[in-house]
């Protein structure tokens, strides 16, 4: 079977959750004898549009470059020259499925373009990204977001140059919401991971919450032979450990907020926090470090598998503040054997079920709380650790899985269906095209018009 899968980006460029799973379920799919391969975007910026025909990771894959600015900004979702080089492509390969699993850096219809094709469709939903314009489901003032995608949700919240009209704005956001609501529902399967993830789309957008087919995500161990994490010796610190990007929708400034406050009124025994991973801004790390002055946390930056396990972790913290469509930081913690605290939000504190104290997001009292509890309740810390289980799939029975839903996905009749949608879809698309030129031109041009 050809299949050709559909991203954002990959490794060496991009090393995140989606760009993992991608390179564990299209290496599984090669060594079962499938012919897998890749469209990705890129985060380079080109002065034309090209294609670069590559090999990532061992497999074989065309990174898109596209060559306008912003290219990650809500409203320039849509791009003719990608949409040309896709089809073109398809219809080189004539893949037997194409596996779409996020939009942004290629075009919003990549979907459509397979169906017109008469190619075979799936979606994963591997994060908010179809039911929200910001991505995350978080506001400008991180307030987690429920509202469902409309003019009259988002108007005061989608990102924004500044320049814009309020009817250019309220047409990127309709614009955004049809075209993606289209997508899932040509697509001939859409997958998600968790059940919160499936509710949190569907209920957003109008979508059909029985068209999602829940497939938990393939998790490949990290850390075999590596050492996996005991209750702490008596006199040894605890230690608490986060991984990932550093970030404020992640809730790291709680967290160290939190462990300032613990510190501040007196710890019960000894207790260390470790953070690893990048820094995403300046300030950020300038708060961080603020936070963190005086008291016993280390900062690693950058980090390999095998650090975590070396580190001597007691527990895993992961006080994210945005909806967690699924979250492997949890499957590595509890392959080290590690017990959490989560915050109760998103797919997480499902997953993570007994081996977890759960916390409002948000909330530095109730992380400190948490914290301390670890610290002063031995007992409590191993009814956590014993609690401890596998929360993946194995890559085996993930790709078997995968298959049987490539098996049975209805063969679209090219070119016939929905041309009437598509041909407004693509009008509304042109419109939204044209107010970003006036309101652009208005702002750059003198009162008097070229000369």
């Amino acid at each position: 079977m050809k299949i050709i899968h559909c991203a954002h980006g990959f490794f060496p460029e991009g090393t995140g959750g989606v760009e993992s799973y991608l390179r564990d379920v299209v290496t599984a799919q090669r060594a079962a004898g499938h012919d897998a391969r890749l469209i990705t975007g890129s985060l380079a910026h080109w002065p034309e549009l090209g294609v670069e025909e590559v090999e990532l990771e061992g497999i074989p894959a065309w990174r898109i470059h596209r060559d306008d600015l912003f290219f990650d900004h809500f409203a320039k979702l849509h791009h003719p020259g990608v949409e040309a080089e896709v089809r073109r492509l398809l219809q080189e390969q004539r893949p037997d499925v194409v596996h779409v699993h996020q939009w942004i850096r290629l075009t919003c219809n990549l979907v459509e373009i397979a169906d017109e094709l008469g190619i075979p469709t799936v979606v994963t939903l591997h994060d908010l990204y179809t039911s929200c314009p910001r991505c995350f489901r978080v506001r400008p003032d991180d307030e987690n977001c429920v509202r469902p995608l409309s003019v009259a949700s988002c108007l005061d919240c989608v990102p924004r140059f500044g320049h814009e009209s309020e009817r250019e704005l309220r047409t990127s956001i309709d614009v955004y919401r049809d075209s993606y609501v289209a997508e899932l529902r040509t697509a001939g399967a859409v997958l998600a991971a968790s059940a919160a993830t499936a509710d949190m789309v569907a209920s957003s957008i109008g979508f059909a919450r029985d068209r999602v087919t829940l497939l938990p995500l393939a998790y490949a161990p990290r850390f075999d032979g590596l050492r996996r994490a005991e209750a702490p010796a008596e006199g040894e610190p605890y230690r608490f450990g986060y991984w990932g990007n550093l970030t404020a929708r992640k809730g790291v400034p709680i967290l160290c907020a939190a462990f300032r406050a613990l510190c501040e009124e007196g710890l019960p025994r000894p207790a260390e926090l470790h953070l690893f991973g990048r820094v995403d801004t300046e300030a950020l790390g300038r708060e961080l470090e603020q936070l963190a002055q005086d008291l016993p946390v280390t900062f690693h930056g950058r980090f390999e598998y095998a650090d975590l396990a070396n580190a001597g972790l007691h527990a895993a913290v992961f006080p994210m503040v945005c909806f967690e469509t699924y979250g492997f930081v949890l499957d590595e913690a509890f392959e080290l054997g590690l017990p959490a605290v989560v915050t109760d939000i998103g797919a997480i504190p499902t997953r993570a079920g007994d081996a977890a104290i759960r916390v409002r997001p948000n909330d530095v009292g109730a992380m400190r709380d948490a914290l301390r509890t670890l610290l002063s309740n031995p007992a409590r810390d191993a009814e956590l650790r014993s609690a401890v289980r596998p929360v993946g799939m194995s890559l085996g029975e993930h790709v078997d899985a995968l298959s049987a839903i490539y098996g049975r996905l209805p063969r679209p009749e090219a070119g016939i269906d929905h041309a009437s949608d598509r041909r407004d879809r693509a009008l509304a698309r042109a419109e939204l095209l044209r107010l970003q030129r006036e309101s652009a031109q208005a702002r750059s041009l003198p009162p008097e018009g070229p000369r």
